[in-house]
């Protein structure tokens, strides 16, 4: 799992993560740093988590990246 690399892609904290997942900061920490892997719980989370948060992300920038806003309003 590439806990460091998702998370800077999502551009989302440790903190953050730890909050969505339910996985403290201090073991995303110490997995980041390669001193410790996480139990199969803990990664079953984080990746749910990750994956929630780039799903909820996708939803907010879709029409954006896509173009789809059309002109913006001209304001008098």
């Amino acid at each position: 799992m590439y806990l460091k690399k998702d998370r800077l892609g999502l551009g989302i904290s440790r903190s953050c993560l730890a909050r969505l997942s339910g996985v403290s900061r201090f073991k995303l920490y110490v997995h980041e740093m390669g001193d410790k892997l996480l139990s199969a719980e803990d990664q079953t989370r984080v990746r749910g988590a990750i994956r929630k948060e780039a799903a909820r992300l996708l939803e907010l920038s879709g029409p954006i990246a896509r173009g789809d806003d059309g002109p913006p309003e001209q304001v008098a």
